[in-house]
């Protein structure tokens, strides 16, 4: 297999020591900036009920948990490997009932209808192996009014790396716009960019 295509499937599921070890720090540092972006934009107040999809190490739960009273922060994601750093990272806040870290394929498990005011996702839209079906159960579990985040690279620069095309489904800010407007997002869909230092990072606010 080449590096490329193992450093891609480690990205889209991190496992085993490589995961645990290298895709950490990548993720930790890669996405930083988008976790601050998200962060941000989500204003988050201290009821929210809130679902991370892919949250890799937890980082940015830990940072929204730190933001909330009484509200709740969910996260799922399908990696053993960063479920075990997440749960670990957010332990207090587990502790104290405001996360709650789950294991799974959001595709499959179910969630209730109108469960959560707010949802983010951060450089996992390159993965949904069905990205209609995926963006509509998102909707679909927003309440009404909720707001969902999805926060990406752009493509220019990701198709400068070595990235495997049959892992990695690149996106332009266009076609992001529309994938949400056509999975229920009638609230409206706007995208905000930043550039910070040579990268250009975009986030997609779509309301239900």
């Amino acid at each position: 297999m080449r590096f490329s295509t193992f450093f891609s499937k480690q990205a889209r599921k991190p496992t085993g020591l490589f995961g645990r070890l290298v895709m950490s720090i990548v993720f930790n540092k890669g996405n930083a900036n988008l976790n601050r972006f998200v962060n941000e934009l989500l204003s988050v107040q201290e009821n929210d009920h809130i679902l991370e999809i892919g949250f890799g190490t937890g980082k940015l739960i830990y940072d929204m948990a730190n933001q909330i009273d009484n509200g709740l922060i969910e996260g799922i994601d399908f990696s053993s490997t960063m479920v075990s750093m997440a749960q670990n990272r957010n332990k207090n806040h587990i502790a104290l009932g405001k996360v709650k870290i789950l294991k799974g394929n959001f595709d499959e498990i179910p969630f209730k209808k109108d469960s959560f005011n707010k949802a983010c996702s951060v450089n996992t839209l390159y993965f949904w192996p069905e990205p209609e079906n995926t963006a509509q159960k998102i909707a679909d579990i927003l309440k009404p009014g909720g707001k969902f985040l999805l926060a990406f690279e752009d493509i220019a620069q990701l198709e400068k790396k070595s990235l495997s095309n049959e892992v990695f489904r690149l996106y332009s800010k266009g076609e992001v716009k529309n994938l949400l407007i056509r999975s229920g997002f009638s609230g409206g869909v706007s995208i905000e960019s930043r550039m910070i230092g040579t990268s250009v990072l975009h986030c997609v606010v779509a309301k239900k």
